[in-house]
């Protein structure tokens, strides 16, 4: 329904060592995430005409980056109805090298419009749009650009990287976008915010409901990250859709089935969830399948039937394109590159063991010249194909079978196969070369037995909770005790996880009793500390119990409050737990959903896409702290040090916290080595530049 696009990823490293009055303890360390306010949009955006909508808003991240002297890239922009794109605007950051040039905006082939660069840096640039057509809520337009260099003379090394980013994007827009008119409507193109009611009281029906309802919209905008919270209809008397982008779902748990759009076309407009038992989650299921047939009884009309979704499980074989990866060709002198992400969230499974069939073409490269295609995964090289080694790429047909090893495969994974010949590095002498892969290339897994070392914790999730997930809310005497605060905690925790792939979780709320002897993955809401560990088991990272604080297994006495969001594996279910608890203190386990929340929306900081470890922690001073990251080599801290400074985070301001830590635990924290990394997006990327071989810095795989 909107585009979807992966999560950035990336970790802070750094070590320290200290000691207190007699005890040495050696715990993991609680790593320090940056501070984040709530999450707001990016405009104070109005119905009116004039107005903008970031292409964070729209899903597509804040930089697109445009490689190469002379590339295309491929954008799909979500339209509300009722809004016209008059512009693009930016900020347009070309290489040194360049002084001048052009930014084109196409569509269909058709020339909407051009920006001049006359600068090398940074250029202001507003692109009008004339003539573009909107299909079904999206507009799919190239952004073409062609650079020149300083130097008219100048011969560019073709295996130098060439690359200019369009910074801080946006899309200017005029008319009015207004309250939904139908139940279509509901699900607009841009979604800010969903706000979910239901009862002070509500039975396990309603609960149901609620969370399918968050934890789809999630999936159905992962990219966009809108604020989704579930309210007590008494306390939801002034909720009022704040935009035109805001929609409210009320699920009262009672009536007849059946779905109704109440006060159409004004602010008070909210979609109604009618019904009681299995056919209020029938409605849920029916009115976020995203799916046209199943969402085709509801355009134009403001009632729809419901019908059963059933679950799927996704197929252990399955496409690129069936995980969102299609933009997969590249063009260049001398060495092109097409980059992917595999992530296991999109996989649908915890998985241990994948074997990449890759098909397609590419330019024949003749026997009597040094050519090659190199293959790696997580910069490290698993499959070359060489000229040097006799091996025939003059057919220009791509068909390999790599096996990734299971010690490689991590929860994003980063893909680059590369094509390197055509003729000496130079002006002139370096022959254009063209490589394409196939989408329908296939992606074969073997299902884990457990999380490995590279997909413990957090890192096995969303994928270790798929397909359906058990939630217990806040007691063991089932769902109909359930609070409205602890709905709210699972949806926001179960979106989160939801944000970082389009795979589908579905809740399955239940008793303590019932999660307890379950096989499936379980979500536990234990905000006061009160369940018991027959349901959260007696080995989560972080407990405090009788005034002896444990981490990681190492313990003191001391006595401090926090909540925290843990993970552990439960071996003998062979499944994954989620426990969000606290010390008896839910508004630190609030504090920590606000903070992962806002982090997961600005696309900044330590959202629920980037969580390593196994453990994150909110104390009543300070920041959220990551336990159990993976620790690494002494080498590998000592080339963190930039890492460190390039985020920001100095070696002296981390060494404070972990005291301040100390003085209001009581507890001694050894700081952990942590690894600075990045990875895939999930989505397919082509690189139309020429840049280094595969095998410059990176480790051959034997």
């Amino acid at each position: 329904m909107v585009p979807r696009s992966g999560s950035a990823w990336r970790s802070t490293a750094f070590t320290a060592t200290a000691s207190l009055v007699g005890t040495m303890i050696t715990a993991a360390v609680l790593v320090a995430a940056p501070a984040v306010a709530q999450s707001e949009p990016d405009t104070e955006y109005s119905t009116g005409t004039g107005q903008s909508l970031s292409f964070r808003e729209l899903g597509l991240g804040t930089d697109v980056s445009l490689p190469g002297r002379t590339t295309t890239v491929t954008l799909t922009l979500p339209v509300p109805d009722g809004l016209t794109p008059t512009e693009l605007r930016g900020t347009l950051q070309v290489p040194a090298a360049f002084s001048r040039g052009v930014l084109e905006v196409l569509q269909d082939g058709r020339l909407l419009g051009s920006a001049e660069l006359t600068d090398s840096g940074d250029s202001d640039i507003r692109v009008p749009l004339d003539g573009l057509t909107v299909s079904g809520g999206t507009a799919a337009i190239q952004l073409r650009t062609t650079l020149i260099p300083v130097d008219d003379g100048w011969c560019h090394d073709p295996l130098d990287t060439v690359t200019s980013i369009l910074r801080d994007a946006s899309l200017g827009v005029t008319g009015e976008a207004g309250a939904p008119e139908t139940l279509a409507d509901t699900l607009p193109p841009v979604l800010h915010a969903l706000t979910v009611t239901v009862p002070d009281n509500p039975d396990s029906s309603v609960v149901a409901a609620a969370l399918e309802t968050t934890t789809a919209v999630a999936a159905i905008y992962s990219s966009q990250h809108p604020e989704i919270r579930v309210v007590a209809r008494s306390d939801a008397a002034d909720v009022a859709e704040a935009d035109a982008f805001t929609r409210i779902i009320d699920i009262p748990g009672d009536g007849d089935s059946g779905v109704t759009l109440e006060n159409p076309g004004t602010p008070e407009a909210r979609t109604v969830f009618q019904g009681t038992g299995d056919g209020l989650l029938d409605q849920a299921r029916l009115f976020t399948s995203g799916t046209a047939d199943d969402l085709a009884g509801l355009l134009d009309t403001t009632t729809a039937d419901a019908r059963s979704i059933p679950v799927e499980l996704a197929p252990e074989a399955q496409s690129l394109a069936d995980i969102g990866v299609t933009d997969l060709s590249a063009s260049g002198d001398g060495v092109v590159s097409v980059t992917f992400g595999i992530d296991q969230g999109s996989l649908g499974r915890l998985v241990d063991g994948v074997d990449l069939r890759l098909s397609g073409s590419f330019t024949p490269l003749p026997m009597d010249s040094p050519g090659e295609i190199t293959v790696t995964i997580n910069d490290t090289v698993v499959d070359r194909a060489s000229t040097a080694d006799s091996t025939d790429l003059s057919s220009g047909i791509l068909d390999r079978t790599i096996s990734v090893p299971a010690d490689l495969l991590e929860r994003y994974n980063t893909v680059t196969v590369t094509l390197s010949g055509g003729g000496i590095a130079g002006c002139g002498t370096t022959a254009p070369l063209t490589l394409r892969i196939d989408p329908d290339s296939m992606v074969d897994t073997t299902t884990a037995s457990a999380p490995t070392e590279l997909t413990d914790g957090f890192q096995a999730l969303p994928q270790a909770l798929l397909p359906e997930v058990d939630v217990v809310l806040g007691s063991a005497e089932g769902t109909d005790a359930a609070s409205v605060a602890d709905i709210d905690r699972a949806a926001r925790i179960l979106a989160g996880f939801q944000s970082t792939t389009g795979a589908r979780v579905r809740p399955v709320p239940t008793t303590g009793a019932a999660a307890a002897d379950s096989t499936r993955p379980v979500l536990v809401i234990d905000a006061d500390g009160t369940v018991g560990t027959e349901v959260t088991g007696d080995d989560l990272p972080v407990t405090l119990t009788d005034g002896v604080l444990t981490v990681d297994g190492q313990a003191a006495e001391t006595t401090t409050s926090f909540g925290a969001l843990q993970t552990s594996w439960d071996a003998d279910h062979h499944r994954m737990r989620v426990v969000a608890d606290s010390t008896g203190s839910p508004e630190l386990l609030d504090r920590l959903l606000t903070r992962l929340d806002a982090a997961t929306a600005s696309e900044s900081g330590t959202g629920y896409g980037e969580l390593r470890g196994t453990a994150v922690v909110q104390q009543e001073q300070g920041d959220p702290r990551e336990v159990g990251v993976p620790t690494e080599t002494s080498t590998a801290a000592e080339d963190s040090t930039v890492a460190r400074a390039d985020s920001g985070i100095s070696i002296a301001g981390t060494l404070g916290v972990v005291a301040a830590v100390i003085v209001a635990a009581g507890l001694l924290l050894a700081v952990l080595g942590l690894r600075s990394r990045s990875g895939g997006t999930g989505s397919g990327t082509a690189s139309d530049t020429a840049s280094d071989t595969a095998s410059d810095g990176a480790q051959e795989r034997p």
